[in-house]
């Protein structure tokens, strides 16, 4: 039987979003070394390291849970129950954590775990417009001392394609997952999306893997995840033709998305993501607002992220070029640097949802971002209490980490509830 070669066909559509076809993609080395797997060169660094996080992990956090704990009872501010002893978990395995142990012990091994959970990557060379390189507003070419890439290697997965999918009407979810841009995919945010593949059969998702920041090297800092980000994003709405496009990230995955949207208003693009959802978002990476940082001092002690940790992700996110003044990036610090022009022409375009708990060492800086937002959006109604859900005494990505076999509950769970509501309209 002849293949179809209508471009336009629902067949060609499927095939187009199922394959990867080696003679489009030429994959370099650099492409690959993005994987951050294990490699036998560094042996001595991954049984060095591991054995440090093994270390801490098995005698400060324990220590750090029981004191942690103590503290909640004896103070009786609040009743203890398993969700605290989770969160002070969190917390401290993160509070252990530097550099090395990311990109030596974590990295590898939650990347060993895709095998089992995702078909072969789909690799893209990406050649940034010219329009985009000379687009005034674009700071990140703009500011030549950032040395932006011209030409991206980016990856993605695809978690699931429903049979018979068209990308011209059905709906696509891709998913940019969090880690402070320092860590791979967490398998957390793949029972997330297994839930999400139940609550929405017939949606297709996507995982992008951009290149981590748990490296010593310049070039795979800051702005190539950004780049990587919208090379996945211009690929799946340009490449593969697909219409009715969501985008949804947490934690730094939320800075991703949101940078995405912006990206295409400085570029002055015609096509937008349909929906734009951000999970405690990272809305400012390396900035902190006067106070803030005692703020968050008060609210770590109920979340499962500390302050140490958001540090050190803001400081392997840009990494070290000391030519860039990182506060004033509209990119790096969103919420700091909010331009409202651009943000009304883009609330114009797509849908946004911002969500984060009262308990979050970052819920300031998305409270104030939810205000801009809404500060921009006046007279049009874009952007109103209905795109800003604040769990009450939510956690740091709290709808991710809230997972559970039993959808009937897990689709109860009011972020979890307003979340599927937000898509479905």
């Amino acid at each position: 039987m002849p293949r179809n070669t209508d471009p336009g066909s629902k067949s060609v559509y499927y095939r187009r979003f199922q394959d990867n076809d080696p003679n489009e993609v030429e994959l370099s080395e650099d492409a690959r070394e993005n994987d951050a797997t294990f490699r036998w060169s560094a042996l001595h660094l991954h049984l060095l390291h591991g054995l440090k996080f093994i270390t801490l992990l098995l005698t400060v956090v324990p220590v750090c849970i029981f004191f942690d704990s103590m503290k909640i009872i004896v103070q009786r501010k609040r009743r203890f129950c398993l969700d605290h002893l989770n969160r002070i978990f969190l917390r401290q395995s993160s509070w252990i954590l530097d550099e090395r142990i990311c990109q030596y012990v974590l990295n590898p091994l939650f990347v060993c775990l895709y095998p089992s959970t995702f078909s072969n990557p789909t690799y893209v060379r990406y050649e940034v417009p010219i329009e985009d390189q000379e687009s005034p507003e674009n700071n990140i070419f703009q500011n030549r001392a950032l040395n932006a890439p011209k030409v991206i290697n980016a990856k993605f997965y695809h978690y699931f394609t429903p049979e018979g999918f068209d990308p011209s009407t059905d709906p696509v979810l891709v998913f940019y997952h969090g880690g402070g841009y320092a860590l791979k995919l967490t398998p957390t945010s793949l029972s997330f999306l297994n839930n999400m593949r139940n609550a929405f059969p017939k949606m297709a998702i996507i995982v992008p893997d951009y290149t981590v920041t748990a490296t010593d090297e310049q070039s795979k800092k800051y702005p190539l995840q950004i780049l990587q980000n919208v090379a996945v994003f211009d690929y799946v709405s340009n490449t593969i033709g697909c219409r009715n496009v969501m985008i949804m990230g947490d934690s730094a995955g939320g800075n991703a998305v949101l940078n995405i949207v912006l990206y295409l208003s400085k570029c002055h693009r015609d096509v937008y993501p349909k929906k734009v959802i951000a999970i405690s978002p990272w809305a400012n990476a390396t900035f902190l607002h006067e106070g803030e940082k005692k703020y968050m001092q008060r609210t770590q002690q109920w979340d499962g992220l500390c302050l140490k940790s958001h540090s050190m992700f803001g400081r392997m996110f840009v990494g070290r070029n000391p030519n860039v003044d990182f506060t004033g990036d509209p990119f790096v610090n969103i919420e700091r640097n909010f331009e409202t022009k651009e943000w009304q022409e883009i609330l114009k375009k797509c849908s946004v949802m911002i969500t984060y708990g009262s308990d979050e060492l970052l819920s300031l800086q998305n409270e104030i971002l939810a205000k801009k937002m809404s500060k921009a959006s006046e007279g049009f109604d874009h952007f109103t209490s209905k795109n800003v859900l604040v769990e009450h005494q939510g956690y740091h990505t709290g709808p991710i980490l809230n997972y559970s076999r039993d959808m009937d509950w897990w689709t109860r769970i009011p972020s979890i509830a307003r979340i599927l509501e937000f898509m479905h309209s």
